[in-house]
Protein backbone atom coordinates (compact mmCIF):
# COMPACT_ATOMS: atom_id res chain seq x y z
CA UNK A 1 0.00 0.00 0.00
CA UNK A 2 1.93 2.72 -1.13
CA UNK A 3 0.02 5.96 -0.19
CA UNK A 4 -1.41 4.64 3.46
CA UNK A 5 1.14 7.52 5.50
CA UNK A 6 0.94 10.11 2.40
CA UNK A 7 0.51 13.70 4.55
CA UNK A 8 1.73 16.27 1.41
CA UNK A 9 2.17 16.17 -2.63
CA UNK A 10 4.79 18.45 -4.04
CA UNK A 11 4.70 18.85 -7.69
CA UNK A 12 7.95 17.94 -9.30
CA UNK A 13 8.68 19.62 -12.69
CA UNK A 14 11.65 19.87 -15.62
CA UNK A 15 13.22 22.90 -16.89
CA UNK A 16 16.22 25.04 -17.36
CA UNK A 17 18.06 26.28 -13.80
CA UNK A 18 19.35 29.81 -14.91
CA UNK A 19 20.68 31.81 -12.41
CA UNK A 20 19.05 30.10 -9.56
CA UNK A 21 15.50 29.98 -11.50
CA UNK A 22 13.74 27.22 -13.31
CA UNK A 23 12.81 28.13 -16.28
CA UNK A 24 10.77 26.83 -19.16
CA UNK A 25 8.91 24.71 -16.17
CA UNK A 26 6.42 22.17 -17.14
CA UNK A 27 4.83 19.64 -14.57
CA UNK A 28 6.30 15.91 -14.76
CA UNK A 29 5.14 14.16 -12.12
CA UNK A 30 4.31 14.12 -8.44
CA UNK A 31 6.31 13.36 -4.93
CA UNK A 32 4.40 12.67 -2.01
CA UNK A 33 5.69 13.14 1.53
CA UNK A 34 5.85 10.03 3.93
CA UNK A 35 6.64 10.57 7.21
CA UNK A 36 4.80 8.52 9.58
CA UNK A 37 7.03 5.27 9.43
CA UNK A 38 11.04 4.66 10.52
CA UNK A 39 12.32 6.24 7.73
CA UNK A 40 10.82 9.50 5.88
CA UNK A 41 11.07 9.72 2.38
CA UNK A 42 9.48 10.66 -0.88
CA UNK A 43 7.74 9.08 -3.23
CA UNK A 44 8.12 9.73 -6.98
CA UNK A 45 5.62 9.29 -9.58
CA UNK A 46 7.05 10.33 -12.96
CA UNK A 47 4.68 10.63 -15.53
CA UNK A 48 6.67 9.60 -18.50
CA UNK A 49 7.73 6.56 -16.48
CA UNK A 50 4.38 4.77 -16.47
CA UNK A 51 3.58 2.93 -13.54
CA UNK A 52 6.99 2.81 -11.63
CA UNK A 53 7.65 4.56 -8.08
CA UNK A 54 10.87 5.95 -6.70
CA UNK A 55 11.53 6.53 -3.16
CA UNK A 56 14.13 10.01 -2.55
CA UNK A 57 15.25 9.65 0.94
CA UNK A 58 17.65 11.93 3.03
CA UNK A 59 20.88 10.80 3.32
CA UNK A 60 21.98 10.23 7.04
CA UNK A 61 23.67 13.30 8.84
CA UNK A 62 23.36 15.23 5.87
CA UNK A 63 20.34 17.19 5.69
CA UNK A 64 21.16 18.91 1.75
CA UNK A 65 21.67 15.43 -0.20
CA UNK A 66 19.24 12.31 -0.79
CA UNK A 67 19.37 9.33 -2.38
CA UNK A 68 16.93 7.94 -5.16
CA UNK A 69 15.82 4.54 -4.69
CA UNK A 70 13.86 2.23 -7.12
CA UNK A 71 12.82 -0.31 -4.85
CA UNK A 72 11.26 -0.55 -1.51
CA UNK A 73 10.80 -3.88 0.66
CA UNK A 74 9.81 -4.37 4.14
CA UNK A 75 6.57 -3.22 5.69
CA UNK A 76 5.11 0.52 5.16
CA UNK A 77 5.93 1.27 8.42
CA UNK A 78 10.04 0.02 8.81
CA UNK A 79 10.71 0.41 5.25
CA UNK A 80 13.88 -0.95 3.63
CA UNK A 81 15.49 0.83 0.23
CA UNK A 82 17.13 -0.72 -1.90
CA UNK A 83 18.72 -0.02 -6.13
CA UNK A 84 19.99 3.50 -5.50
CA UNK A 85 19.41 5.03 -9.39
CA UNK A 86 20.29 8.94 -8.29
CA UNK A 87 20.52 11.64 -6.16
CA UNK A 88 18.67 14.74 -4.74
CA UNK A 89 20.34 18.04 -3.50
CA UNK A 90 18.64 20.89 -1.66
CA UNK A 91 21.13 23.48 -3.60
CA UNK A 92 21.40 27.71 -2.26
CA UNK A 93 21.30 28.96 -5.21
CA UNK A 94 17.53 27.19 -6.06
CA UNK A 95 15.61 27.63 -2.59
CA UNK A 96 12.59 27.08 -4.16
CA UNK A 97 13.13 23.35 -5.15
CA UNK A 98 15.03 20.17 -4.49
CA UNK A 99 17.29 19.17 -7.24
CA UNK A 100 16.68 15.33 -8.49
CA UNK A 101 19.38 13.58 -10.44
CA UNK A 102 18.78 10.03 -12.30
CA UNK A 103 21.74 7.77 -13.16
CA UNK A 104 20.30 6.91 -16.13
CA UNK A 105 18.75 8.96 -18.43
CA UNK A 106 20.99 11.52 -16.94
CA UNK A 107 17.92 14.21 -16.03
CA UNK A 108 17.63 16.62 -13.93
CA UNK A 109 13.72 17.17 -12.49
CA UNK A 110 13.07 19.44 -9.87
CA UNK A 111 10.53 19.02 -6.68
CA UNK A 112 9.13 22.36 -5.78
CA UNK A 113 9.13 22.80 -1.85
CA UNK A 114 5.91 24.27 -1.37
CA UNK A 115 2.79 21.55 -0.83
CA UNK A 116 -0.45 21.19 -3.75
CA UNK A 117 -3.55 20.06 -2.58
CA UNK A 118 -3.98 16.39 -2.62
CA UNK A 119 -7.76 16.08 -4.27
CA UNK A 120 -9.58 12.82 -3.65
CA UNK A 121 -12.39 11.65 -6.46
CA UNK A 122 -15.36 12.38 -4.48
CA UNK A 123 -14.04 16.15 -4.21
CA UNK A 124 -13.75 16.38 -7.64
CA UNK A 125 -17.02 14.72 -8.91
CA UNK A 126 -20.39 16.24 -7.67
CA UNK A 127 -22.28 13.98 -5.37
CA UNK A 128 -25.62 12.42 -7.36
CA UNK A 129 -28.22 14.05 -4.14
CA UNK A 130 -26.24 17.50 -4.18
CA UNK A 131 -27.57 17.37 -8.50
CA UNK A 132 -30.98 16.89 -7.50
CA UNK A 133 -31.37 19.50 -4.70
CA UNK A 134 -29.95 22.50 -6.54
Amino acid sequence: MENLYTKERFKIFSGKKVDGKLLYEKQTGDAYWHEDCSKPHYLIKMWTLGRESYYLCKNFGDHQRYTLFSKKVGEDKAPTFRRPIGFGTMREDMPHYLEIQFLFPRDRVFVSLYPAPIFDEDELTPKVEEKLCA
